[in-house]
């Protein structure tokens, strides 16, 4: 009795489980894919085949961005050429310049320092801004303003040199080689000419304040220092007789002789 009812029971059971299993409803084909089709599209994908069956998504492989080098610049600074300095101080000058016995014109000139010459400095006078350096012409020392001086070398230890006691003045050379550069004579109230005319000289001394023009013997007018020529002058003449004109250089020991020409007008 036992095994039968053991039989019923487990027939009920298979009963049971086949009717729930028949009871799960199978998924719509359509449904299906159109539900799969919506979630792709949203995600930019390829819609699944007409069967239902979604299309394998495609591998994304990220790009990696190229290897960048970069070289470094390198500055190369320049190469300095380093010149010695001399031992001994060397004077130049960028201007011809007079050396001369003491710092300034009333002491006597000795000799010329010129362009592209070097001499060697032996001392200095700070106060009066002039160098003490070999004379380039001849033996000895000579005083170099110092305007237009380039020294090169230590000057540190150069010898403080005292001003020279001021020389006695001498009266300056006389001009030289005269002449008429150019004239021209108007006629004015008969018997007198109107004469226009230029006088230049060579200067023969270097001490001298200023140079005196004078026609017939009496003073024009003055010329400034190291000037050698007058510029245009009008002065009064008579018909054909001729008339002097002369240069002579002054300073405060007196005048030197006078330097003479002539001119006549017609």
């Amino acid at each position: 009795m036992k095994k039968k009812l053991f039989i019923i029971f487990a027939l009920l059971l298979v009963t049971l489980a086949c009717n729930i299993s028949q009871a799960t409803p199978t998924p719509d084909g359509n449904a299906v894919a159109t539900s799969v089709a919506l979630t792709v599209e949203a995600g930019g994908q390829t819609p699944p085949t007409a069967a239902g069956i979604p299309s394998p998504l495609p591998t994304i492989t990220p790009a990696i961005p190229p290897t960048v080098t970069f070289t470094p610049t390198i500055a190369l600074s320049p190469t300095i050429a380093l010149s010695a300095t001399p031992s001994i101080p060397m004077a130049s000058v960028s201007e011809n310049t007079n050396c001369r016995t003491g710092p300034g014109k009333v002491y006597d000139y000795i000799g010329a320092f010129t362009v592209g010459e070097k001499a060697e400095v032996v001392g200095k006078n700070t106060a009066s801004n002039y160098w003490i350096i070999k004379n380039p012409d001849s033996n000895g020392n000579c005083w170099l303003w110092g305007y237009y001086a380039t020294v090169a070398g230590n000057t540190e230890n150069l010898q403080e040199y005292a001003i020279p006691p001021t020389p006695t003045p001498s009266p300056p050379n006389a001009p030289s080689n005269l002449a008429i550069t150019s004239s021209s004579c108007m006629a004015d109230l008969a018997p007198h000419y109107d004469l226009t005319l230029n006088l230049s000289w060579n200067d023969n001394s270097d001490n001298e304040d200023v140079f005196f023009i004078y026609q017939d013997g009496i003073l024009l007018f003055n010329v400034a220092v190291d000037q050698n020529f007058t510029g245009d002058f009008t002065v009064l003449v008579t018909d054909s007789v001729p008339s002097e004109f002369a240069v002579s250089a002054s300073n405060s020991a007196g005048e030197s002789a006078r330097a003479v020409v002539q001119e006549v007008c017609p």
